[in-house]
């Protein structure tokens, strides 16, 4: 009898273990509080990207958190006062800016953050002027420029990079450990890259139509286009004549997907596929993640190797 329990309260060890080590790697948008005593560099990412980045080339010497909750679309979100109030004691906080979060300006003017850095991660990217929608006010308000740069491996890269030079600014001691975590995951991009020239290099279609303009980045490295049914965010109303002139080129271009997203609404989507014959089905623009994704621990590579799957079926590549 003993023997036994052994086994089985050996057995539950071993299990609580898998489960704690599994849960480390999840999407954690709550500042996590027992580190705030340790030496770990507290960080703040604004939103599902960013803090995969941070949360690669930080590794165990980082706390990083994401600002955006879990199931939250980025554009136009507007953190509460308690979010407000749990950036205390962050070092860094981690933002794309080009208009993506348009709440970020008032903060680091108010000087109640000094001992906060903030952080850009698209400096040094060529970006973008908007390709925007009369009603994208934040966009057009923000300088209208296209903040989307995560969409391109490549760009992606070097917010890696800024991210990690400024985890070597603040917390020296561990210079070269971010830099040997940045290479690791550039790496990784990198490969992402290669497989996203690779597996649309044979196609029958150039043409794909995505539910909001996320995707300019991306379309100009790969050498394809993008017709987008939202502007430069998804929840904006789209006016009549823009939805027809969608159906209208979906049907020249023979098009048999219409994308749709994964935190959005997927109705209008639905509606045009009717019009046109074709299916739904997702393309993320990364902004975020569900709850299902979260609990399955679905990182910016999953998404990215998931989006180029549903993109080869839609360019109907070989």
């Amino acid at each position: 009898m003993n023997k036994l329990k052994t086994i089985i309260i050996g057995g539950i060890i071993i299990v609580t273990i898998f489960i704690v080590s599994a849960n480390a790697n999840l999407f954690q948008s709550q500042p996590n509080t027992q580190n705030l005593s340790d030496n770990k560099l507290k960080v703040v990412a604004s939103f599902f990207p960013l803090y995969e980045f941070a949360r690669n080339v930080g590794g165990n010497k980082t706390d990083v958190y994401s600002f955006l909750p879990i199931g939250e679309e980025p554009h136009e979100w507007e953190p509460s006062i308690q979010q407000i109030e749990d950036l205390k004691g962050t070092k860094l906080f981690i933002y794309n800016g080009a208009g993506m979060e348009a709440y970020i300006s008032k903060y680091m003017e108010s000087g109640e953050f000094q001992n906060m850095t903030f952080v850009k991660a698209t400096d040094g990217i060529p970006l973008l002027k908007a390709d925007s929608a009369e009603d994208d006010k934040e966009i057009l308000a923000q300088g209208g420029l296209d903040p989307h740069v995560w969409n391109d491996p490549i760009f992606a890269e070097q917010e890696v990079t800024n991210i990690k030079n400024a985890m070597q600014k603040a917390d020296p001691a561990n210079a070269a450990y971010y830099e040997n975590n940045a290479n690791a995951y550039i790496a990784k991009l990198s490969e992402l890259d290669n497989d996203i020239k690779t597996g649309l290099s044979h196609c029958k279609k150039d043409t794909f139509v995505s539910f909001h303009n996320a995707f300019n980045y991306f379309s100009n490295r790969y050498g394809i286009h993008d017709v987008w049914i939202s502007g430069m965010a998804p929840e904006v109303d789209v006016p009549p004549q823009d939805i027809q002139r969608i159906i209208q080129i979906a049907k020249d271009k023979d098009v048999k997907v219409i994308f749709s997203e994964d935190l959005v609404d997927p109705r209008l989507a639905n509606t045009l596929a009717d019009e046109v014959g074709a299916q739904v089905l997702i393309l993320s623009p990364l902004e975020g993640i569900n709850q299902t994704e979260q609990q399955e621990g679905k990182t910016y590579l999953d998404k990215w190797y998931q989006n180029l799957h549903n993109l080869r079926t839609a360019l109907e590549c070989q």
